[in-house]
């Protein structure tokens, strides 16, 4: 994800205007790691998601509601699929579902294909993963850009507190990268 040093998520809903091309760069190559990609919807709408550019990635939108517009170039590519409930919607894509009232997201990721999960956010989906003690690491660029209105947090807290060992950090440019991987407890 992408953050302000004051704690800005996103610029209107969308974390875009906060990056510039040395994010870009730095997502394509975390994209470029992963055997599928995991989104909320509302991260998925607000950012106007399409088909990856990698050839073969998948990625998974995460919705309990299934209100989806499935003919968005995501959904016609066939590079989407649906992440939701058991008692969701029928949908007119792939889905795995999980969970009854919410989403079981161990049994959504035994289903995942083997390899890097990488998943862009946003902080609703952080937090569900958080607490669900299902994330290995963290990739944060920090932008060079301050204010906007206070609005979510990376992570929509509150959840359990877990422990993370700064492992890199990098520059480009004024963005500042920096990767925590998960301590063993």
């Amino acid at each position: 994800m992408i953050a302000t040093p004051d704690g800005e998520i996103d610029v209107n809903g969308r974390s875009r205007p906060l990056g510039g091309p040395a994010d870009q760069q730095r997502l394509i190559g975390l994209r470029a790691q992963a055997s599928v990609v995991l989104v909320g919807a509302g991260t998925a709408r607000g950012e106007g998601y399409g088909a990856p550019s990698k050839q073969g990635l998948r990625i998974g939108v995460v919705t309990q509601s299934c209100a989806l517009n499935f003919a968005s170039p995501l959904f016609a590519s066939g590079s989407g699929f649906v992440v939701t409930t058991t008692d969701a919607p029928d949908v007119p894509v792939d889905s795995i579902r999980a969970g009854s009232e919410s989403i079981d997201f161990a049994t959504v990721i035994a289903q995942l294909p083997d390899g890097m999960i990488h998943v862009e956010g946003g902080p609703m989906l952080n937090a569900a993963l958080l607490e669900a003690d299902l994330v290995d690491a963290i990739n944060l660029t920090f932008s060079p850009k301050v204010g906007g209105r206070r609005g979510p947090s990376l992570s929509f807290a509150p959840h359990t507190l877990r422990r993370f060992t700064l492992t890199s950090t990098e520059t480009n440019g004024d963005f500042v990268f920096v990767r925590y991987e998960r301590t063993a407890q």
